[in-house]
Formats: structure tokens, sequence, C-alpha cells
């Protein structure tokens, strides 16, 4: 009977080996995930593998303290930035990164978030800190409510800054984030002038005064760029931002007058789409406007 089941279990091994059936083709555990958003003009992509939590003690059991911890499942973690960024304060150069954490014990503690320039590594196992590109604290959060499978999520805050968030079990770690997009983007504008045509300046000035505005930062040159835009074409759409622009700069009862004169314009165009889907607003921004 023992050499029957020897033999089975040899041939089911051999029928196995035989077949293209590989560890790598079997559903893992740990579920593949990824997640990326763009904040200003930088791109930020995050890939990991998402254990669950099964009833069990992650932190200080599952995930040890005071160890290094790949900050997911199989693979290590990791994040790529497509542009330089500040990560709690601190600079990082473009580029992957293997994501690691050290977490610590107690309620008011601080986890350590490690960004290693080796990004093509298996768990932690080979983690190297003389790799390390840098090393942050963070203070991590903790909630009633248990988070069953590691989740990342990255969230934006204004046109330049925002966080990523791990949270697991009852553990939520924020990274925060802060990103130079208006040099890049005075950059970019310069860029496009060179290589437009004429006829397409009016709405390159028009595009770097707009977002200039959200950003809030550099009024002057948003209403430099406002003026460029509507001395070489005239549309509703370019009318208001320079009225925005011109409310930014102190000029409520000249924001009015080009706001009306936005209005004017595309009233008498019939495929000006942009006044018939921002009509209420731009109403809106006078009546505000008129208060000031």
């Amino acid at each position: 009977m023992k050499i029957v089941i020897k033999n089975l279990f040899l041939l089911g091994f051999a029928i196995l080996m035989g077949s293209n059936v590989s560890a790598q083709d079997l559903p893992k555990k740990s579920l593949a995930s990824s997640v990326a958003y763009t904040i200003g003009l930088t791109k930020i992509s995050i890939d990991y593998s998402s254990p669950a939590v099964k009833e069990r003690t992650i932190w200080g059991d599952v995930v040890p303290y005071d160890a290094i911890w790949r900050a997911g499942a199989n693979a290590a973690t990791t994040i790529e930035f497509s542009t330089d960024v500040s990560l709690e304060g601190k600079p990082l150069a473009a580029g992957k990164y293997a994501f690691f954490v050290i977490p610590v014990a107690g309620d008011d503690t601080k986890w350590t978030v490690v960004f290693n320039t080796v990004s093509d590594q298996w768990g932690a196992y080979a983690y190297d800190e003389s790799k390390d590109a840098l090393r942050v604290d963070v203070k991590p959060q903790f909630k009633k409510i248990s988070q069953e499978r590691l989740t990342y999520t990255i969230h934006d805050q204004t046109a330049d800054k925002g966080y990523f968030k791990m949270a697991w079990g009852k553990a939520r770690l924020y990274v925060r984030f802060k990103v130079d997009v208006l040099e890049e983007a005075l950059a970019n504008v310069d860029k496009a002038l060179d290589e437009a045509s004429d006829d397409d300046k009016w709405a390159i000035y028009a595009n770097g005064a707009s977002f200039l505005l959200d950003m809030e930062k550099e009024t002057k040159q948003a209403m430099e760029w406002a003026d460029k835009s509507t001395s070489l074409h005239q549309h509703s759409w370019n009318l208001y931002i320079k009225a925005k622009a011109q409310a930014a700069s102190g000029d409520y009862t000249g924001a009015v007058a080009t706001a009306a004169k936005s209005a004017e314009v595309g009233m008498a165009n019939t495929d000006d789409h942009y006044y018939q889907n921002s009509k209420s607003e731009i109403e809106k921004s006078v009546a505000d406007w008129k208060t000031k």
C-alpha cells in the first residue's frame, strides 16, 4: 500500500511539473493592487500587495515592532514620483523607490517610513539600509474601525501638495508631500508658446493665467498673461479669466466690467458652449465682486 501511495504521489508530481502551471500562475492570498494620482504636474504611483487581517493581531505580531517591514506583502511596496518632491519637508528626487515602514509600539510614538533606491526586491529580505534615499518619521493614527485589507490612497489638498495614506487594521499612516509645480508650469507655458502658431497663443496665455489663479500665486503674472490672451483674441472664456485676475489683484470694478464683456461675447456666439455652461458661475462671481 505504501508503495502504491508513493507511486501515485510521484505520478501527480510529474504531471504537475510537466504542465505549464507554476507558483506564479496561482492566485495569491494578498491581492496585487495599485493606485496612481497626479498632483499638479507630478504623477504618484503606488504598487503593493494587499494582505488581510483575518482576525489576527497585526501590529506587534504579524508585523513586528522596531523591524523593517515591506509595507505590504510579497514583493516590496513601490512608490514612484515623476518629478522631484518634498516628503514631510525633506527633498526626494524623482524616481521609483521601495517603500518600507518601521512601526514602533505605543500610541504616542512615531513610525519611520523609508524610501529605498532598490525598487525591485522581494519583501525586506535583501533590504540594505545604505541604499536608502530618505527616511522620515510620521506619527500614526489609530481608529476604532479596522481596515480589513491593507490599502493605499493618494489625496490632494491643493494643486501642489497632498498626502498618501496607508491603512491596515486600526492604524492609519499619513505621509505628506509637496511638489514644486509653479516653476515647471511656468517653463511649460514658455515652451508651449515657442512651439505654438500665432492662432493658438491666446489659449496658451489663458491656460497659464487660469492655472496661476487656481494656485493663488503669481497674480501679477496671471494678469499679464490674461491681458496678452485677450489682446490676441476675445472669447467668453479668456475674458472671464481676465476678470478673475483683476479681482485677485483687487480691481473689482474692472473685474465686473470684464465679466460683462465676457457675457456679451458669449451671448453673441451661439456656439460658445463655455459661456452657456458657466453663465451661473460668472453671474455669481459678478454679484460677489459688486459687494467688494
